[in-house]
């Protein structure tokens, strides 16, 4: 899988965040039946290889 212009997002000490993803993927694998993984990427800035 590519992920040219993204790197993972820093939720470090967002737990609130965090919960609420975990949240979405219980409701997802509720309605579809299947695990569900929700992975949190941010756009790089252009050229440079940091976070937006």
């Amino acid at each position: 899988m590519k992920t040219n212009g993204y790197t993972f997002a820093e939720l470090n000490g967002k737990e609130e965040l965090i919960e609420e993803i975990r949240s979405l993927e219980s409701k997802l694998q509720e309605q579809t039946g299947e695990p569900i993984t929700l992975i949190a990427y941010e756009k790089e800035r252009a050229g440079n290889g940091e976070r937006a």
